[in-house]
């Protein structure tokens, strides 16, 4: 047992009895535990620990006696995130009693069961983030992690001259290297968005600094849907600077360093842009798109259920089994899986959480002190447009950190319900004091 699993587990000595204690503090392990997947970086006893299944056992616990906590605020995100998450129990029994798709039936509930353990983590942080404080604490584990893959990719491309691609942690949602470009790329709103709240100076300095490392570390994942995602990513950041020409300047100098300094074999991946029929990856994507459609004309309503794209439903297709691919978009992942229906759920979900965070920013623009809230409202809003481009290319419709950010909707919606906090003037205290009874 290496050094490495000795101080894992002491970590883990430490997170699973202080997670029922204090349930929130068990959100934030899970949060870390989530996306970090530190035990992935042991080689020992700590790999093979389920420290996850722990922690959520254990706030879950926490929860039922707890105090500190409310019931999950009531709105039309929570209406929609629970309608959605029926209706993939629905499409996943379907599975079982359709012939053509039952084959895939237990790949299907091993599915639904990982969607549920997020969706249901998700209500569990909902009903113990009550208030800015804790939201902010959820959001800088969150951002925390991200920045030291930012760091560490940063490092890796440094060392290898940018020759090799950068992945996230093995055996996590996020080690593809599109995976983690998509997941970067929504990090990055988090980075700004802290770079520009934070009271501390040496917070604001490191988010700084994440910043141009994610950049990077998206670069160096030689992803296309990536790259987009970032090029996306950076219009909106710039757009909605006040100042505007200097995150022009910002952006333009960005793309130059990016294209003089990226090594040949990686303008030669993004080249391949230009002619996509040669591009077998590029024609692997419609073959999966292709696939998807067919099966949804046979299954508008309740689709294929979770992990459809199988050989027998491709042969059954007359496509070619031996390219079995992902679905490789998140809107044919989800209208081949779940039907119309739960494409209209799941786009309805994102658009309504984009309305409502333009409807906050306004309402707390007019209150003291939320400037922060406001940052938060912006950073979903880009987290979010970026999670449609870059997922227009990615299988990745049941990501956690895109849940988290619904989720975050929800708190800020709540959050914006509480009153206004006018701070206490001493001038005004001394004249009421004045006042007879």
């Amino acid at each position: 047992m290496g050094v490495r699993d000795v101080i894992l587990i002491g970590i883990y000595v430490v997170a699973v009895p202080l997670s029922l204690l204090q349930p929130f503090t068990g959100v934030l392990f899970w949060t870390w535990i989530g996306y970090f997947n530190p035990q992935d970086f042991t080689w020992g006893i700590a790999s093979r620990i389920p420290i996850a299944l722990f922690v959520a056992v254990a706030t879950m616990l926490g929860l039922v006696v707890t105090k500190r906590k409310h019931i999950p605020p009531l709105t039309l995100e929570t209406g929609l995130l629970l309608t959605l998450w029926l209706w993939f129990c629905i499409t996943t029994v379907d599975v079982y009693f359709t012939p053509d798709l039952a084959h895939h039936w237990t790949d299907s509930v091993d599915s639904l069961y990982r969607i549920s353990k997020i969706l249901l983590m998700v209500f569990v942080s909902l009903a113990l983030v009550t208030d800015s404080k804790r939201l902010r604490w959820w959001y800088l584990v969150t951002a925390g992690s991200f920045a030291l893959f930012a760091l560490k990719g940063t490092v890796f491309g440094l060392l290898t001259a940018g020759q090799d691609k950068v992945y996230g942690p093995k055996n996590s949602m996020i080690y593809d290297n599109n995976d983690f470009g998509l997941a970067m790329n929504m990090a990055l709103p988090m980075f700004v968005a802290f770079a520009r709240t934070e009271q501390s100076r040496f917070l604001r300095w490191c988010f700084w600094g994440a910043v141009p490392m994610g950049i990077m570390s998206i670069v160096l994942t030689y992803s296309r849907g990536a790259l987009l995602g970032l090029a996306t990513a950076l219009f909106a950041m710039v757009m909605k600077s006040k100042q505007r020409l200097v995150g022009i300047v910002a952006a333009l100098l960005v793309g130059m360093v990016i294209f003089v300094a990226a090594p040949t074999q990686w303008m030669e991946r993004m080249q391949t842009l230009k002619n996509v029929e040669a591009d077998k990856s590029a024609q692997a994507r419609f073959h999966s798109w292709t696939f998807a459609y067919r099966l949804f004309l046979d299954h508008p309503v309740l689709g294929g259920g979770f992990q459809t794209f199988t050989a027998p439903l491709y042969g059954h297709y007359n496509m070619l089994a031996d390219r079995v691919q992902g679905p490789h978009s998140i809107y044919f992942q989800v209208l081949a899986e779940h039907g119309l229906p739960g494409l209209v759920l799941f786009l309805g979900l994102i658009g309504s959480c984009l309305w409502s965070c333009s409807r906050l920013k306004r309402k707390f623009a007019r209150r003291p002190d939320s400037d922060a809230l406001v940052a938060y409202a912006d950073m979903i809003q880009l987290g979010l447009i970026t999670f449609l481009i870059s997922g227009a290319f990615l299988g990745r419709a049941y990501f956690d950190l895109f849940y988290q950010l619904i989720a975050t909707v929800i708190v800020l919606k709540m959050l914006a319900r509480e009153p206004v906090q006018v701070p206490e003037s001493p001038q005004l205290t001394q004249e009421l004091s004045a006042v007879p009874v």
